[in-house]
């Protein structure tokens, strides 16, 4: 394969090449915007998240452990008469911390409807699963809305008080057993993220302290009251942030770094502060399959991208031929410059053309280079005007210049159509003289190469310049001869 074939070729293959990079330019910045987007999001939306620690702690403030206690004490029956009872509004209970063992397991009925009714209250809103009190004398009491969620007996695995973190925070100290002042300020104390052991939920526990003094017995009683809050229900607004197209993966925990799965895209934010001062934090993560099939391809930036992509489309070769003028055209003369003539182009017409500015070195020397650059402006804007629509001028370099004609039939319109250039010279204000031309014409045929045919010509051009100048010179046979013939000597 020749040059002349591989240039066509290379240009094209660019060109495809340069689509392709802006298709996918694109698609990096759709990509990127979804990624914008869903960070925005996710601020906008933990924003408007309400402090479940500050609302469930409000609330716990209304819980009264030692009614619970008396409640369970006072009841008469400790077991339910039916295995299940629709009609119970909640369930109370009772276990032995020690032996883990379930001791009482008492209904509240509609018509015993203020009974204990600020745990019913607090147990109402859909995130508590489960509200109890851990006293020091080894008992759980607490209430559940549903006891098909009570185990026989308790799963804890730490039956002392002491091994509970919570208890130890707040009762360890020595000096809790002579002041009965919690060890620690901390109006709450938060656990971490576990599985319940009651409803298998994902779960975050509330503890509060309380210390009492009975009066009958005169003796202080003391311990935590528990509220358990459902994850999925407590932070459903963050954790299910779209009716649909949903995070792959969505998490609630205290650790501000957490590793970021193979092949997804991680989203992490500081969702609220606890009572107890710990950060917890939001995380979103996204495979990269569902990336892109759920958000950008269903996003509106995706169905802009395609819009701009099918309008580009349809005017993108018009586009590409402007551009491509634009970048190929002389800043000076205002013509394309020398790289758009190729063999495709060189084949699309019938002659080609060299001329040469005469005297151009002189003009500088004398005028300086700002009038030589003026007469360049002025050569290439009268050699633009004198071709005929279809045509074709260039600057070659320097003082050169090539023009491309085609519909030129014969040798007689050839002549009679560039003798144009040599009727008028071209004047301009800065120089004494009309600028003149010399020039070389050649008819292309199917065999030369743009510089064999640019040879061809040249060799014309050096011609007239030893013959006079300002003339055109062009082949008829093997013979030179002259556009403007000079004048014989007998006809003077």
């Amino acid at each position: 394969m020749s040059v002349s074939q591989l240039r066509p070729l290379s240009s094209k293959w660019l060109t495809r090449l340069g689509l392709l990079c802006l298709a996918l330019a694109g698609l990096t910045m759709v990509f990127n915007y979804t990624y914008l987007s869903i960070r925005h999001d996710m601020e906008l939306i933990t924003a408007k998240q309400p402090n479940v620690f500050e609302v469930f702690y409000q609330r716990a403030r209304i819980l009264a452990p030692v009614r619970l206690a008396q409640f369970i004490d006072r009841s008469s029956i400790r077991t339910p008469i039916f295995s299940e009872n629709r009609d119970a509004l909640a369930y109370v209970y009772g276990y032995d911390f020690k032996t883990r063992e379930r001791f009482a397991e008492i209904p509240i009925m509609p018509s015993v409807r203020d009974t204990l009714p600020a745990y019913q209250y607090v147990l109402s809103y859909p995130e508590v699963i489960n509200l109890y009190a851990i006293f020091d004398d080894h008992r759980l009491l607490g209430m559940m809305p549903d006891n098909r969620d009570l185990p026989d007996r308790l799963l804890t695995a730490n039956t002392v008080l002491d091994q509970i973190e919570p208890w130890f925070h707040y009762f360890g100290c020595a000096s809790f057993a002579m002041t009965h002042t919690p060890c620690s300020p901390d109006e709450a104390q938060v656990s971490d993220i576990y599985t319940d052991t009651f409803t298998g939920r994902q779960t975050i526990t509330m503890y509060f302290p309380f210390v009492l003094y009975e009066q009958p017995s005169r003796e202080y009683r003391y311990g935590l009251t528990g509220i358990d809050i459902a994850i999925d229900a407590a932070f459903k607004d963050v954790l299910q942030p779209y009716e649909s197209l949903n995070p792959t993966r969505t998490v609630i925990t205290f650790d501000a770094v957490e590793p970021c799965r193979p092949h997804h895209i991680c989203l992490s934010t500081s969702l609220m502060r606890t009572k107890a001062g710990a950060d917890l934090y939001l995380k979103w993560s996204y495979s990269y399959a569902d990336f892109a099939q759920k958000m950008v391809f269903y996003g509106p930036a995706f169905k802009l991208y395609l819009i701009a992509l099918l309008l580009f489309m349809l005017t993108w070769r018009r586009i590409y031929t402007r551009l491509r003028a634009l970048a190929h055209t002389d800043q000076l003369t205002r013509l394309p410059r020398r790289d758009i003539l190729d063999e495709a182009l060189l084949q699309e017409h019938d002659y080609l053309m060299i001329l040469d500015i005469d005297n151009f070195k002189s003009i500088n020397d004398t005028y300086g280079h700002s009038v030589g650059d003026t007469a360049l402006a002025a050569f290439a804007r009268h050699l633009h005007t004198s071709i005929r629509h279809g045509d074709t001028a260039i600057r070659w370099g320097g003082e050169e210049f090539i023009t491309l004609y085609k519909g030129l039939g014969d040798e007689a319109q050839m002549r009679q159509t560039v003798a144009r250039l040599l009727a008028q010279p071209l004047q301009i204000a800065e120089l004494p003289v009309p600028i003149t031309l010399s020039a070389g014409i050649i008819r292309i045929r199917d065999y030369l190469t743009v510089p064999d045919a640019v040879t061809l010509a040249d060799e014309l051009l050096y011609h007239v310049k030893q013959h006079g100048k300002h003339n055109i010179a062009y082949y008829q046979g093997q013979e030179i001869r002259l556009v403007r013939e000079p004048t014989p000597p007998e006809a003077q």
